[in-house]
């Protein structure tokens, strides 16, 4: 019998016996006879861990589906305060583990990635940096907080973010503009609280960098959101093809969009159109829509189908919008139950069919690597191959779009992979302007929108955002969350939208064979990186030189082929 995520009890981890029982471990380590005791005492602290893990994780899905919850606010508010230390204690562990005189041998027993994220590790944390961690802790929940309660004026009544979202992509191009001018004179509202917020954790992540011995967070940051095989070095190379063969594609593309829209040129309230006459809708409600991922699931893959089935029977999925709950979507699993959970805010458009199947790709993947008994330093990988196995998953599921959309599914197969493409541009964006501004952490909050602005005009140079209050002087980066909670994950989701859309491709061409390519990729997890996972997929990197010359040569293709 299926368990209920909500009959899953919370009990409170003491996070200083879990300091201790660490320091033990650590101290066990350095005293160990061989590598194989110290494996053996990493497995047996790894299976301690994931307790705190699914605690953790229990308590944050609780507190983003009602932030007004005290209880489980509370809780937040002691693993926030109270984690850093034991993260500084684990990097202690792993210090031991790296330099331990049986290191050599820990290489053949131990799968290099696993020596190498443990390394990453104890670089970006230690004792010297607990109360900048429990700061940078409170701070993200803070704006967390602040998101999931501020109000947008709509037709009388307030309504959360991801309400509005709805109608920025509204049919009607004349509601989409309104949508947006709400959104930015609301955000303008509390701009000196969301700048606030900002700075400070610029700052506080920079004064962290420091003390770690590194020129700026920057290397810091990726290091800690787990860029092991790969550095600022590849992301520019990266960073730069796109700025070369992606965007003229994408100006192109636009251009001609424009065009078949009646539109001199594409507006911010545009940008995110595909389709004459607006972008298609899904049909029916939102249980019609899961009814309808099961279907398109069974006929899919039997283990696919199982397993949405059971997140269904486990009330894993988390969907409706309401007031209090967290903006965006996420997936996690608590570890302990090999329970994966669904958080998603669905909203009538096809973002509520891409965040469906989108967090299912990374449902199945942790699934598959709690299974597999993947080990616990490399799970389902680093994040550009978990955001793999998600935007992958949206796009094998093109192929059953009849299902959500009815007799438009075409349609709704070019706005998926348009809107894919798309994403590549704005993604960079995102990513850059971090780099430059914790390269410069003193910049003051009107040259940190400046800054946002002429990446724009770089990256986005056909998309006008003029006519939009407040997001018109570089305010648009603000409800970013990733921006303020996760920095430097975004890049991922560029790089894994390079895979995904060549899983597209394949699929278009031979379901079969790109679902059974997605199927192995994502029973490897993360024993293996990014560039040795795309090539035995028989795809290209996104690091491999000239890689999306070829891409976009492809995607243009396709799309002119589905108009």
């Amino acid at each position: 019998m299926v368990t209920k995520i909500k009959d899953i009890k919370y009990e409170r981890v003491d996070i200083a016996k879990m300091v201790e029982a660490t320091k033990k471990a650590t101290a066990a380590v350095k005293n160990a006879a061989s590598a194989e005791e110290i494996v053996s005492i990493r497995d047996g602290l790894n299976r301690q861990s994931r307790k705190v893990s699914t605690m953790c994780t229990l308590v944050y899905w609780r507190h983003t589906l009602d932030v007004n919850d005290k209880f489980y606010t509370a809780e937040q508010d002691y693993y926030d305060e109270n984690l850093p230390a034991l993260w500084a204690e684990g990097a202690e562990f792993g210090r031991a583990v790296v330099e331990s005189k049986h290191a050599a041998e820990l290489e053949k027993l131990l799968n290099p990635l696993i020596l190498q994220n443990i390394r990453a590790s104890v670089r970006v944390m230690d004792s010297r940096i607990v109360d900048d961690r429990v700061e940078e802790n409170r701070l993200v929940t803070e704006y967390d907080k602040l998101m999931a309660t501020l109000s947008f004026p709509w037709e009388g009544k307030g309504v959360p973010i991801s309400t509005m979202f709805r109608y920025c992509k509204d049919k009607d191009r004349a509601v989409r503009k309104k949508a947006f001018e709400t959104i930015g004179k609301t955000l303008e509202s509390v701009s000196d609280k969301l700048d606030e917020l900002y700075d400070k954790l610029v700052k506080v992540r920079d004064r962290m960098a420091k003390k770690m011995g590194f020129k700026s967070f920057v290397e810091m940051g990726d290091l800690r959101i787990g860029h092991v095989a790969y550095g600022r070095k590849e992301i520019g190379v990266f960073r730069n093809s796109v700025l070369r063969d992606v965007v003229p594609t994408l100006a192109r593309l636009k251009k001609s969009l424009a065009d078949s829209l009646g539109i001199d040129h594409v507006h911010l309230y545009d940008n995110d159109n595909y389709v004459a006459g607006g972008n298609i809708d899904p049909e029916g409600d939102a249980e019609k829509l899961v009814a309808a991922a099961q279907k398109m699931y069974d006929d899919m893959h039997p283990a696919l189908g199982s397993f949405f089935n059971q997140l269904c029977e486990a009330e894993a999925i988390d969907y409706v919008a309401r007031d209090g709950k967290s903006p965006g979507g996420y997936c996690d699993i608590l570890t302990d139950f090999g329970q994966p959970i669904i958080f998603a805010n669905f909203n009538g458009t096809m973002d509520d069919v891409g965040v469906l199947t989108h967090e299912f790709g990374h449902a199945y993947a942790f699934k598959r690597a709690h299974d597999n008994d993947v080990d616990d330093d490399l799970g389902v990988g680093g994040m550009e191959t978990a955001e793999t196995h998600s935007m992958s998953m949206e796009a094998l599921c093109n192929k059953y779009n009849d299902l959500f959309y009815g007799k438009r599914a075409d349609d709704a197969t070019y706005q998926q992979i348009f809107d894919a493409f798309n994403f590549l541009a704005y993604g960079v964006i995102v990513d850059y302007f971090q780099e430059l501004v914790y390269d410069k952490p003193d910049m003051t909050p009107s040259e940190r929108k400046a800054l946002w602005i002429k990446l724009e005009g770089q990256f986005r140079p056909y998309v006008d955002m003029s006519d939009i209050p407040y997001i018109s002087i570089g305010g648009r980066w603000q409800y970013q969350k990733h921006i303020y909670e996760v920095p430097f994950y975004y890049i991922d989701y560029c790089l894994s939208t390079c895979l995904a859309l060549q899983f597209g491709e394949l699929a278009a061409k031979d379901h079969g064979e790109a679902l059974s390519r997605y199927m192995t990729f994502v029973e490897a997890g993360g024993t293996k990186t990014i560039d040795t996972l795309a090539h035995e997929a028989g795809f290209f990197s996104p690091f491999d030189d000239g890689a999306l010359k070829k891409l976009c040569a492809d995607v243009e293709a396709h799309l002119k082929a589905l108009e």
